[in-house]
Order: C-alpha cells, then structure tokens, then sequence
C-alpha cells in the first residue's frame, strides 16, 4: 500500500513539474506590453493628426500597445521603418514600391524590411490639366504637341518632391520629358501648388501637372479665373504604373476623377491615383502586427470618423491596394476573418 501511494505520489510530483517546465501554448500567444514608433508627417499636419488618432484607438482597445506619433515625411518613412528606426509609419504606394526596390531617383538602394499592414488610408490624384484654349483632350494629345515641335508652357512638381516622379513616368509613358518640352521650344516651371495657381492664372503656363487630393483647392482656384480642361490619362498608362509603382488597378474603381468634381467638369475622368497606406517594420512581432490590424479592422467605424481619410479603409479590401509586402501578423488576420483567401 505504501508502495501503491508512493509511486502515485512520484508520478503527481512528475506531471506537476512538467506543466511548469513545458511552454504553454496560451502562455505563449499573451501580448506583452511594448512602446512602439509612428512615423508620420510634420507636427500638427494631416498625417501627425490622422496617426495621432488612431494611435489612440489601438492604446485604448490594447493598454498594452502604446503608440508615439513623431514627425516624418512621405521620403522618410519606408527608409525609418525598413531600418528599424521606427515602427510604423505613413506611406504613399508609389514611394514606397520605390523605396522597398531602392528605385531611382528617389531611393539609392533597396529598403527590403519594409511591410504594410493595410491600405487604403487617403487618396491622391494626378491632375493634367490643359487651359481650354489649347484644344487638347488628353494627355497623348498634349505630348503629341511635344513629339510635332510644337512649343508649350507647363508647371509640374518642384525636384525633391515625391510628386515628380510619378508625373515623370506618366510623361515617359507617353514618349515625352521636360527636356523634350524645353527642346521643343516650350517652357518648363517646377513650382510648388501655390505658386502653380498664379503661374496658370497669369497665363505663365497653358498645362499643370499636380498630384493631390479631391478636391484640390489649387484646381479649383485655377478654374475660377480660367477655363481649363482636366486630360484623361489612358488605361495602358493606369495600368503600367499600378504594375511598376503600385498605384491603384483599374479594378478597383477609383482609378477616376468623378464628374462632377470641378467646374464644368462633365464626365468622369480616369487618371493615375496613388493611396495611403500603414507601414510597419518586419522587425515587429507577428503578434503585435497581427493585433492592430485585428483592432482597426473590428472597430472600423470608430477608425472612421477619426479623420475623412480613413473613411476609404474598408476591411474586406484592407490587404490588397498596398504596394510593398504585407507583414505576416497581417496577413494572418486577413485570412483568419476570411477576407483573404
């Protein structure tokens, strides 16, 4: 009998120690608090705002995330978060395929830990816009004007934007250049979004080629004092960008300047759209990663009316407008809700 207990004994005192020695599973899973990095945009901008917001959200649906919103720039923030400088942080798709393949003249070298956790936060959109007394009616018009020697007078993006290249590769696209419009005569102004409304207004320039939200106060108040025509960009154009930049696919519908939007402005003009996205570093956990896009996606509405530019994040479609790879804790919540397959 003593024998018979004994033995019991050992064999409790055994499967008590394993519990303690064998990781639990659950254990395992449990979040432990961290202080993460967002990298937004300047102080008190859209995007210091925009991030600040949510930020909030995901501390007060997870105390143990706490998110520090710092300045940043569209340039900046794939590079920070690809070296692990910061966390998270704001991107726009074109800037960051550049960066993710270290494309020129942006970026020197690939930034190849950069992911994202989800798209669409924000929309811009390129305006070609040609006053209407040059009788143009698309941007292959216009640089067939170009290609006959025929001299023309444009304001576009000053250097060291983000903005230019992506208007750079639209023109080349088209078998143009600035250099081409300066050969041909013509006259090229690179000017920020201000100075383009005067340049237009005082007929410096006949084009202007911008990239903004909608609706951009700089097209209306160009339109006010001048007619002009907004150039459709073709579907081959839409699509080589959405393939080489990660700009938006026709497929999704939003690859248009809806009628409507300006002055005179009869029909839905199709065009080359890039979108905000949330950057975050592969360096950071799955389980966290996994975490804020469960929380964002589950509390969507809240997300919402934090500020308009996240009204364009729709769950469902949350992993499939983003231009660098999606981090894994996303993508595992992405399949897990069924919207990924």
């Amino acid at each position: 009998m003593q024998s018979t207990l004994f033995k019991t004994m050992v064999v409790l005192t055994l499967a008590v120690g394993l519990a303690f020695a064998v990781p639990n599973p659950s254990r395992a899973e449990e979040l432990s608090p961290v202080t993460l990095t967002w990298v937004a945009g300047a102080v008190g901008g859209g995007w210091y705002v925009q991030a600040g917001g949510i930020a909030a959200l995901i501390s007060e649906k997870e105390p143990k995330l706490t998110l520090k919103v710092v300045p940043g720039g569209g340039l900046v923030n794939p590079v920070r978060v690809s070296m692990g400088k910061d966390d998270l942080g704001w991107g726009i798709t074109f800037v960051d395929k550049m960066a993710l393949g270290g494309m020129a003249p942006l970026f020197q070298k690939p930034n190849p830990n950069v992911r994202s956790l989800g798209g669409i936060f924000g929309t811009y959109y390129v305006h070609f816009m040609a006053a209407k007394d040059q009788g143009v009616q698309t941007v292959s018009d216009m640089a067939d004007m170009v290609k006959g020697g025929k001299a023309i007078k444009v304001a576009m993006p000053m250097k060291g934007t983000s903005d230019l290249p992506l208007i750079e590769n639209i023109l080349k696209f088209n078998g143009i250049s600035a250099e081409d419009i300066d050969r041909a005569g013509g006259k090229v102004f690179q000017a920020n979004y201000a100075d383009m409304v005067s340049l237009y207004k005082d007929r410096h320039v006949d084009f202007v080629f911008t990239h903004l939200a909608l609706p951009a106060s700089a097209i209306t108040e160009m339109l006010v004092s001048r007619s002009g025509t907004l150039l459709p960009i073709s579907d081959d154009c839409i699509d080589a960008l959405a393939t080489d930049l990660g700009t938006l696919p026709r497929s999704s519908g939003k690859q248009i300047i809806p009628k409507g939007t300006y002055a005179e402005q009869a029909s839905d003009v199709p065009t080359v759209v890039s979108t905000g996205e949330l950057l975050i570093g592969s360096h950071v956990s799955d389980q966290v990663a996994y975490t804020i896009t469960k929380i964002l996606c589950q509390h969507v509405d809240e997300l919402h009316k934090i500020n308009n530019a996240n009204q364009t994040f729709i769950p469902e479609k949350g992993w499939i407008n983003v231009a660098v790879p999606l981090h894994p804790g996303a993508e595992k919540f992405y399949k897990e809700a069924g919207y990924k397959q």
